[in-house]
């Protein structure tokens, strides 16, 4: 009795994890776009959307996985399909491009700080040094220290 309520707990353990990565429909289709409407294709309702979703559920029961899925449908219907390009050849700019161009600005932030803190401040009338006639006309006025 042990022994089957063991066998029973151990083949629960085993098929518990597929059961909770089981991959469905919505799961494929939030990657993908519809060809006709440029929509994500889980919320397309066009006639080509509902064929795609039909041919993504039929090669799921067939035990496809969601890159091999997303691939044929790359085949049937070109790369534009998917709704991030490809992180190989010429499309892998499209994931390096923002990436530096954050990180050179990041990087720019320090020297553009440098560079206003040692820019020479604009003479005005309050900044401006007091001319001896000045200092001579201001000691008159405010006469002798106390």
């Amino acid at each position: 009795m042990i022994r089957r309520a063991l066998l029973v707990a151990l083949v629960f353990l085993a098929v518990l994890p597929g059961l909770a990565m089981a991959l469905s429909v919505s799961d494929v289709a939030e990657e993908v776009r519809c060809p006709t409407c440029n929509t994500p294709l889980n919320v397309s309702s066009s006639p080509v959307a509902q064929r795609m979703k039909l041919y993504i559920a039929r090669r799921i029961e067939l035990g496809w996985s969601k890159d091999r899925i997303i691939d044929g449908l790359a085949d049937e219907f070109g790369p534009a399909v998917r709704t991030t390009p490809p992180k190989s050849g010429f499309d892998l700019l499209a994931w390096i491009v923002p990436a530096l161009a954050v990180g050179l600005g990041l990087a720019a932030i320090p020297v553009i700080t440098r560079a206003w803190a040692r820019r020479p401040r604009p003479v005005t009338p309050e900044t401006a040094p007091i001319t001896d006639d000045e200092r001579r006309r201001l000691d008159e006025e405010l006469g002798p220290p106390i």
